[in-house]
């Protein structure tokens, strides 16, 4: 073990460098937050990021062990040859204790977690090291982040790895599942900061697990990328590391309405059945996904010849009624002679090879198969230009899976590798780095092949990409759904806080399987699972071809009214989800928010994990269990009015309101105007016709239109409630427009209203 220590520093061009006996640091102030990158070879100093992409620099100072900058707090750091220390947001007590570092030949047991990372030497340097940040811990310091995890909200108490791995049986125990994203918000005192660990490799985070007066972050790689962002609220940190690592891009209208999905609808006769079953029973829907059966022999870039041999006729047909198709493309390219994908790939060398330069051969979907090495920019620009496949033949998205990556055999080698799943080799090597590397990034890279491939191929459009896998900073390229769950009660559930910790990790948009994946739905659970779906950012059914089918017409009446009820609630809800979806992409405010991030001096909001705020405006408490009939909620302070009753209720406290079948316990904010319109799938986002309800004496509601695609500047809009009169700002003249109030019982008041101008 080698402590990490420093003898001297100095300011040299508005950044600061720390020297010691065998470590070099370089302090920045980059964007909104402060970085400590610290490192032993020179050509590190100058380390990319897959994850980082706000480069602005501000200039900073250094006096008396204080490091400040324009708009950052001050940081603290103890320079000592053998213990480097540093505090951050002195005045909340909280992050400041020692980092260290030792370094291993071949292999390093990284105690105290008891986790081993094989990595061999490479260049000389022996990579089985690592870094070790030790944080002091407190009672009541809570976190939440670290994107898809299972288990509640408050990730405090256990022990989490960073590697990408496909697990189709997680259960509410599991560790690490398909993304990656090593950023915790501490929360604490009402305050709360934020930290992004920069490293892709198979990094470690015991949140006071092993030893309850610490806890640990563990890196295998050779250097040590910190960046600490500051709040001081909760809504702070994640919106400056959406200032970090990028915003989503605005997706297009049709995506954020009702998707329906199973593995698999084999041919366009199975396609056009579910999509006249929908519209039959007048059921919205906005989108129909092929899973991998829609491919001759799974090739990627290829539809069956047989089961489907007009595509482009049955995306036009569909597209008539509203209707996009969206197909899957896995990163595994079927090795065949004569396969027109394989040959160019393999005419480029785009694909990952062993230490011999010989492409690594393995088995997924398509046996035998080759893996393009996506961290590459030539590899990325020609996997982009092979969507024309799709685009041409009228595909509206593209659905990136098993992109982890996921191997079922490596040279006809099956099995997993010992704690790292079934992945390809350690040693494989994507240009000059290792898979051990970049293997969290691979999804990532895919992604944003993809994402560069639609941009381009078709420019007037927003570009439409769903990922298993990723990466911080996933979400400048895609959105994110949490792969295959299961049909349990529990898993309902536990999609709550995995979504809410997504969102705050800067993953905006984001579902988890409506109905579960796996196993056989029943009809309550599908119609409680709906009515929560109507309010996740990504809303898609999903199940397996071993599973009982699960469309909303599947188990027939009175179940198929009461979960197209739960649907067309989605589509009156849409003005206020795209106003939602705009402000992300804006700002990355996630649209799925934990109680905190409204209410952080609340503690009863940072223990809530079964509910949420969607948006400012609306709290939504999901049934998770069966045969349930009331749920016990939290309302935190403040007036809240329920959806459906109009009764009004006080907070902060804990009350439980009646829970039937046919509807989701939902709440309307005091001080809110919530947009509404008709329940079907709308060609532009320009609402008509259009409803605020509105609760309070005094309130607001927002709305942005635009034609719910493309790049033309979109128009915003705002109602101004003030005692029985409204004000409509922005893009309404010459439109019919309401507003009303709900009273208890359920009668309506309208309100009247002018226009500006």
């Amino acid at each position: 073990m080698y402590p990490v220590g420093f003898e001297e520093a100095r300011v040299e061009r508005g950044e600061l460098w720390l020297t010691g006996p065998v470590f070099t640091a370089r302090v920045q102030a980059r964007g909104p937050a402060w970085r400590i990158l610290v490192f032993l070879r020179p050509e590190d100093a100058e380390k990319g990021s897959f994850a980082v992409t706000n480069q602005e620099r501000r200039p900073l100072a250094f006096e008396n062990g204080e490091v400040t900058a324009p708009g950052l707090p001050p940081l603290r750091l103890e320079l000592d040859p053998f213990a480097f220390g540093f505090g951050f947001l002195r005045a909340s007590g909280l992050f400041a204790r020692e980092l260290e570092t030792w370094r291993g030949v071949e292999r390093v047991t990284l105690d105290p977690l008891g986790v081993k990372n094989p990595t061999p030497v490479t260049e000389g340097l022996p990579l089985g090291g690592g870094y070790e940040l030790w944080l002091e811990e407190r009672p009541e310091r809570r976190y939440f982040g670290l994107g898809e995890r299972t288990g509640f909200l408050d990730k405090k108490g256990r022990r989490y790895t960073h590697w990408n791995t496909d697990d189709v049986d997680h259960e509410e125990g599991t560790d690490n599942l398909y993304q990656s994203q090593p950023f915790l918000l501490a929360a604490e005192d009402g305050r709360a900061l934020g930290l992004v660990l920069d490293e892709t490799w198979r990094t470690v985070f015991d949140l006071a697990r092993s030893d309850p007066e610490k806890t640990t972050l563990v890196t295998p790689g050779p250097t040590f990328d910190l960046y600490l962002l500051p709040g001081p609220q909760p809504k702070d940190v994640t919106q400056k590391l959406a200032e970090l690592t990028g915003r989503p891009p605005l997706p297009p209208l049709w995506a954020l309405g009702y998707h329906q999905c199973r593995y698999s609808y084999p041919d366009e006769a199975a396609v056009r059945a579910v999509a006249a079953a929908f519209k039959r029973r007048g059921i919205p829907l906005s989108a129909i996904w092929l899973d991998i059966d829609h491919m001759d022999g799974y090739r990627v870039f290829t539809f069956h010849p047989e089961r489907f041999p007009d595509p482009k006729g049955l995306a036009e047909e569909l597209a008539r009624d509203g209707v996009r198709l969206v197909a899957i493309v896995d990163p595994a390219v079927k090795k065949e002679a004569g396969y027109p994908v394989y040959q160019e790939g393999a005419a480029i060398r785009a694909y990952v090879e062993d230490p011999r330069g010989h492409e690594v051969v393995g088995e997924v979907w398509a046996k035998p198969a080759v893996w393009p090495d996506f961290t590459r920019e030539g590899v990325r620009d020609w996997w982009a230009g092979l969507h024309r496949f799709y685009t041409e033949r009228g595909v509206a998205g593209i659905w990136n899976d098993m992109n982890d990556p996921s191997v079922f055999a490596v040279e006809g080698v099956d099995g997993e590798l010992p704690g790292l799943g079934k992945t390809l080799p350690p040693g494989a090597l994507h240009g000059k780095r290792t898979h051990l590397e970049v293997h969290n990034v691979y999804g990532q890279c895919m992604s944003r092949a993809t994402y560069q491939g639609l941009r381009a191929l078709a420019p007037d459009r927003r570009p439409f990409v769903l990922t298993r896998s990723g990466f911080l900073g996933i979400q400048r390229y895609a959105w994110v759904w949490t792969g295959d769950n299961k049909s349990y009660w529990s898993h309902l559930e536990m999609s709550v806080p995995m979504l809410l910790n997504l969102g705050l990790s800067g993953v905006a948009f984001a579902g988890a399987d409506i109905g579960g994946f796996t196993e056989d739905a029943d009809p309550e659970l599908l119609l409680r699972w709906t009515w929560l779906g109507a309010f996740y950012p990504f809303m898609r059914n999903h199940s397996a071809k071993t599973s009982r089918r699960q469309e909303p017409y599947a188990f027939g009446e009175p179940w198929t009214g009461r979960i197209a009820e739960a649907i067309r609630f989605r589509y009156r809800l849409l003005p206020y989800v795209y106003a939602l979806a705009e402000e992300a992409s804006a700002t990355g405010a996630p649209l799925m928010r934990p109680l905190f991030w409204h209410f952080p001096d609340e503690p009863e909001a940072y223990r809530v994990y079964d509910q949420f705020l969607f948006g400012p405006a609306l709290l939504v408490a999901p049934v998770t269990r069966p045969g349930q009939a009331t749920r016990t909620l939290y309302l935190p302070r403040g007036r809240w009015q329920d959806w459906w009753t109009g009764e009004v209720h006080e907070g902060p406290g804990w009350t439980s309101v009646p829970a039937p079948l046919e509807r989701i316990p939902l709440f309307l904010r005091e001080g809110f105007a919530v947009p509404l319109t008709e329940p079907r799938v709308p060609e532009r986002a320009v609402f008509e016709p259009l409803a605020f309800r509105v609760f309070g004496e005094t309130a607001e509601g927002v709305l942005y239109e635009d034609e719910g695609d493309g790049y033309a500047p979109g128009r915003r809009g705002r109602l101004v409630v003030e005692g029985d009169r409204g004000r409509l700002e922005g893009p309404f003249a010459g439109r019919r427009v309401e507003a009303f109030r709900v009273l208890p019982g359920g009668g309506r008041r309208p309100i009247p209203l002018a226009r500006d101008g």
